[in-house]
């Protein structure tokens, strides 16, 4: 790989605003059926003036807009949830369905940015969010939670090379010393163990990840706000099909209500603003242009074949290989897969990048490129021993939200990032492609951030969105920390 041509090829791409969540974007099995109630909820006239506009529905929004509405110090807040799309359409109801964490393999490259004692509150605060999902399920009614799938799984992540092998050994050890009694158990598992019990392929050897789990988070995250639309029906409204075409500051005009949010479907002013948008967070706060950026992942659903074991109620994978980067054609893999088999059907969920830079680096999820569906198409027989190679059910794609230090951004937004006056705007966003441990518990800190709490227990300082980090973040970094995610 050219080095310098590829941070090049990137930096001319993630310096490039997003635009509006695309109006027809490629349909994700998790979607299907839609929610009957909270799918296209709006209501019949949009509120005029609110205390708190949320802006986005997926899994951050939902934690933000559950933690406000129970919280005991706010009720008599009234809270307006924008979503541009239907409800849950971006990340949330597209991903690969995986409540796992990435801390074994982040643990190395964060001890050396941000220090041991900051890395192990990542570690602590990944393994809160599983269990606060956890808990959240177990109150649904019970229709609704065995509609979300929910399972305890192993998840495997296998190796194709030896030295990644290796260097993925040490760092779970490294993590183990100084993290010895966390949820999580790992367990490093042989080239012939990985063939024998999870039906891998060719690789050096694999990474076992105990007390994770798999789930359907669409149907999670609709449920949780059913809920909370029935509970909490007069002072909380989600407005789907209302996307925010602009923000302004303006006192003068109202002290009380000083956001003026417009959408598509006419003015709501609030008092304060959480943005929930993920990759798409820098349309609306325009100097996290270049710290923030999108980008595009593709998922699929497969037959395995009548030789493919059922073995989705306990297991889950994601086989690494060494990315590439062809400067010439701008073609980049990404070197990761992962997935999860349904349990009762046998349907391998299946997602990785291989493809253009032009198609990766974008918002836009309303196709999924050829490159992208080839691969996708090709993965499984390469992966899995018994897997046959047959024509995928259904291909989609959606947006993440990557940053220039590769961690989450969370905290109030600053004049210097929204170029408006004013101290009523909150971020949380930036998952960088690993939500689902870290977005809930991040979407109940930011809301309790706005309700005043100045110190949130327990929630990484390496999270925290301040002037310091803001400064160190460019697109020199963010293209030299995908870099690193490749090679």
């Amino acid at each position: 790989m050219n080095t310098s041509g590829f941070i090049n090829d990137v930096k001319r791409h993630i310096v490039v605003p997003p635009g509006l969540p695309s109006k027809t974007p490629t349909v994700a099995a998790w979607q299907e059926p839609a929610h009957p109630t909270v799918s296209n909820a709006q209501s019949p006239i949009l509120p005029a003036e609110v205390d708190i506009v949320i802006i986005g529905s997926g899994i951050t929004g939902c934690g933000v807009a559950h933690t406000l509405l129970h919280h005991q110090d706010a009720s008599n807040l009234r809270v307006t949830m924008l979503e541009a799309r239907t409800a849950v359409s971006g990340a949330t109801g597209r991903n690969g369905g995986h409540l796992v964490s990435d801390s074994d393999s982040l643990f190395s490259a964060l001890v050396n940015s941000v220090g041991l004692e900051r890395t192990i509150e990542t570690v602590r605060f990944s393994e809160a969010n599983l269990r606060r999902l956890r808990e959240l399920i177990t109150q649904l009614p019970e229709k609704e939670r065995d509609a979300v799938e929910f399972r305890e799984v192993t998840t495997t992540t296998s190796f194709e090379d030896e030295g990644s092998f290796n260097e993925a050994a040490r760092t779970v050890q490294e993590l183990l010393k100084a993290v010895p009694d966390g949820d999580l158990k790992y367990k490093i598992s042989s080239s012939s163990e990985a063939s024998k019990k999870f039906n891998y392929r060719d690789v050096a050897g694999v990474v076992e990840q105990h007390g994770v789990a798999a789930l359907w988070p669409y149907r999670l995250m609709t449920s949780i706000l059913a809920q909370l639309l029935q509970k909490y029906r007069t002072r909380f409204t989600l407005e789907t099909g209302t996307p925010v075409l602009s923000i302004s500051h303006e006192p003068v005009v109202s002290t009380v209500y000083p956001y003026a949010l417009l959408t598509e479907r006419g003015m709501i002013r609030s008092k304060q603003v959480i943005h929930c948008t993920n990759g798409y967070s820098a349309r609306l706060i325009p100097n996290l242009v270049g710290k923030l950026y999108p980008l595009k992942g593709t998922m699929s659903t497969q037959k395995m074949g009548p030789q493919f074991p059922w073995m989705g109620d306990r297991i889950s994978w994601a086989h690494i290989s060494k990315g590439s980067y062809d400067n010439k054609t701008g073609y980049i893999k990404l070197g990761l897969y992962y997935a999860q088999q349904n349990a009762r059907t046998g349907v391998m969920f299946l997602g990785g990048e291989a493809q253009k830079l032009d198609d990766l680096l974008t918002y836009d999820d309303s196709f999924v490129s050829e490159d992208a569906r080839s691969s996708l198409c090709m993965a499984a027989p390469m992966i899995w021993k018994d897997a046959t190679p047959v024509k995928p059910l259904k291909v989609w794609s959606g947006t993440m939200g990557f940053t220039a230090d590769g961690m989450p951004l969370v905290g109030q937004v600053p004049s210097s990032l929204s170029d408006r006056s004013g101290n009523g705007e909150w971020v949380a966003a930036g998952f960088n492609g690993h939500g689902m441990d870290k977005c809930w518990l991040s979407g109940e800190a930011v809301a309790r951030m706005v309700l005043g709490e100045k110190h949130i227990p327990n929630f990484p300082k390496a999270y925290v969105l301040d002037e310091p980090r803001i400064k160190s973040l460019n697109p020199d970094i963010a293209a030299e920390t995908l870099m690193e995610h490749i090679v």
